[in-house]
């Protein structure tokens, strides 16, 4: 029994506790809300100063190559220079590899590259298909290469290369190779918690620094944490992306470092670790909490001990008079003038109150049982003449459903004989348009046989033309062929005659030769016709060098001219097996002009008979119409005859239906009465009870 003491105790405790709630919801939710935005502070500037480390790590090799290059683009270039040069600008930082230049030339064809460590590539080194050569010679910023573990050190290297331009042309690319093993020990510390741990990742998430180096460059963090790869459309280079709750108990924090590159740095770590603070502050509010509803309890006790002392002492009264035999003429004594004093007085009342009720109840319930009898008796009476009136409205329902099946089958037969003349009269309609359709349609098809005849015909005369102009042009290609051979002959004879002239030439240059070292051997006399002798050979050089134009030319026209030839041997078979297909279609087309001719005259039959058979259809229609007229007048005549049966069977039922209602009414009234009979007896028992 949940007593007004426990009620008093704990809704002075649901006010307590609905109170402190009030208070440590909002200061726990401001005190983490406060941590989570110190933590988040943090954060972003850990992933700032990350950012700004591993940007000015590689601040210095893109000011090395910038300065490079004006050093290349302003200065003739000689190798022992350069690779002073190169030595001097990474003296003195490990991290700094190599420094290089190549010009754009390809090393087989005298192309160079320095460098300073004085490395000479072969002349098969294709510096063209090398990342840096390819992102370097497209810009004339830094660019940075997808990193790579270098084959000698065994170590993560990445390239910064940029284009160096002369006159406005590209004239080679410079670019340093960075050893990446400092970035390790450059972020290490560079992290949110004790055991939180900090990468470097390149595009495509594989690590740059890990403190286990087997796993660079060739694990994925977004493997070894795979919770993480839902964050990475979130990470930006304008701000880094924090969350304290990453899933598997983890924080995240990333940010791009920049574009060029494409890297990124994250940091990993127990969120449990950055949190404590907080769960320390939430352990404090509540044990406060459970102090404050320990001394609520004691209150509660302490307020309620003197209000349940007087209502105990009103309940063992009011049990006392609930468990006697019902005596109303008892009164409860008490003596207090407080607000139970009153609820007391007020029960005595009550109790007087009902004393004259019960007397008055006992009187009624006499009258009662006489009125209950009579009420019997003509209930009994009312039922027999109802069960009478059911009985004759029965015989009567039961006559008009044999009336309403005979007409319902009489109007069955009537409306299937309907069905079948309007079947027949649509038979006879669709025989009739069928005809008439295949009437036209052959009609039609006797129009289009005298049309296809006269196109028969024009085709015949045309092919006789076809054959003729095909006969022609045989003869025409077998003269076409004729002087094409001619032509071919005759470009022989030029070559021929081509040929003499070069051997004309020869002797033409050998004898400008003598003539030139008798000149020489005639000394000052001779010097003018040394002048003529060299007019001679430059003479016959020229026409040595033109008649070799000749002599290609004339083999290029030979050879079109074989190949004219062999086309027109083709065409002459073409244009004789044309004459051949001419006129066998032909023939074809007048067996065809024959056939038509006998279709027509047989069309012009079918069409007169069509005729014949549609008079008939039309007769055969004309009397299905007035035989389906007919028997529409009967069909209406027994559906009329069927709606009055129904209108008297649902009277009928109707009668049935209220005779029905009325008896059941009747056997209600008597369940009534004998209700009535039992309801008064039992609160005479009741009432039989109160001592009043």
């Amino acid at each position: 029994m949940f007593t007004i003491k426990k009620k008093i105790i704990f809704s002075n405790l649901g006010v307590v506790i609905a109170a402190s709630a009030l208070i440590a919801i909002p200061v726990i939710r401001m005190q983490t809300s406060s941590i989570e935005e110190s933590v988040t502070s943090n954060a972003h500037a850990q992933g700032a100063q990350a950012t700004a480390k591993i940007n000015s790590f590689l601040l210095k090799p893109m000011t090395i190559v910038n300065d490079m290059a004006v050093f290349v683009a302003s200065h003739e270039i000689e190798k022992e220079e350069t690779q002073d040069a190169f030595d001097d600008a990474i003296k003195g930082d490990s991290a700094l590899y190599s420094l290089y230049f190549s010009d754009t030339v390809p090393m087989k064809d005298g192309g160079i590259m320095y460098s300073n460590d004085k490395w000479e590539p072969g002349e098969d080194y294709d510096k063209s298909s090398r990342e840096w050569y390819q992102k370097g010679i497209r810009t004339l910023t830094p660019a940075v290469t997808e990193p790579y573990v270098d084959a000698d050190t065994r170590q993560p290297v990445t390239t910064i290369a940029r284009a160096v331009q002369k006159k406005g042309a590209n004239y080679g690319v410079v670019a340093i190779d960075i050893l990446l093993g400092d970035l390790t020990d450059l972020i290490s510390e560079t992290r949110l918690s004790k055991s939180g741990e900090s990468f470097i990742l390149d595009a495509n998430g594989n690590y740059l620094t890990n403190s286990d180096s087997s796993k660079i460059l060739v694990a994925n963090f977004y493997n070894d944490f795979p919770g993480m790869a839902a964050y990475k459309n979130e990470i930006s280079g304008d701000k880094a992306f924090v969350n304290l709750y990453a899933g598997g108990g983890k924080y995240f924090l990333a940010q791009k470092i920049s574009d060029a590159t494409g890297w990124t740095f994250v940091s990993i770590g127990p969120s449990n670790e950055l949190t404590a603070q907080l769960r320390g502050s939430v352990t404090l509010i509540l044990i406060l909490l459970a102090v404050v509803l320990g001394v609520s309890v004691l209150a509660a006790i302490g307020v309620s001990l003197p209000i349940i002392k007087p209502i105990h002492t009103v309940d063992v009264a009011v049990n006392e008079i609930a468990s006697g035999n019902a005596d109303l003429t008892r009164r409860i004594k008490i003596s207090t003038k407080d607000e139970i004093g009153s609820l007391v007085g007020g029960f005595n009342k009550f109790v007087e109150k009902l004393q004259d009720i019960v007397s008055q109840i006992k009187t009624t319930r006499d009258e009662l049982g006489y009125a209950e009898n009579d009420l019997q008796d003509s209930v009994s009476d009312v039922s027999s003449a109802i069960d009478q009136i059911i009985t004759n409205i029965s015989s009567v329902d039961d006559q008009m459903s044999a009336q309403a099946n005979a007409v319902s089958q009489t109007s069955a037969a009537v409306a299937e004989i309907a069905e079948n003349i309007n079947s027949l009269e649509r038979m006879i309609e669709n025989q009739s348009r069928g005809v008439t359709q295949a009437s036209t349609a052959v009609e039609e098809m006797i129009g289009n046989i005298s049309s296809v005849n006269g196109s028969v015909a024009r085709m015949a005369s045309t092919f006789d033309q076809l054959s003729q102009n095909a006969e022609t042009g045989v003869e025409q290609q077998k003269k076409v062929e004729e002087q094409i051979i001619s032509v071919s002959e005759q470009s022989k004879a030029l070559q021929d005659a081509n040929k003499a002239i070069e051997d004309v030439a020869s002797q033409t240059n050998l004898l400008a030769m003598n003539a030139a070292i008798e000149a020489a051997h005639a000394g000052e006399a001779g010097k003018g016709f040394a002048v003529v002798a060299d007019e001679i050979r430059k003479l016959s050089e020229t026409s040595a060098a033109q008649s070799k134009k000749i002599s290609a030319e004339l083999t290029k026209i030979s050879s079109t001219i074989a190949t004219v030839v062999e086309s027109s041997k083709l065409s002459s078979v073409s244009f004789r097996q044309v004459n051949e297909q001419i006129i066998s279609t032909d023939q074809l087309v007048r067996q065809i002009r024959a056939a038509m001719e006998e279709q027509q005259v047989g069309s012009q039959q079918i069409v007169d008979s069509l005729k014949v058979m549609n008079d008939g259809t039309s007769e055969v229609r004309v009397a299905g119409h007035e035989m389906a007229e007919g028997n529409q007048l009967i069909l209406d005549e027994i559906h009329n005859l069927q709606e009055s049966t129904g209108v008297i069977k649902e009277s009928v039922s109707e009668m049935s239906a209220g005779a029905e209602e009325i008896r059941k009414t009747g056997n209600k009234l008597s369940e009534i009465s004998n209700m009535m009979k039992k309801s008064v007896l039992a609160i005479g028992k009741e009432i039989d009870l109160f001592n009043s």
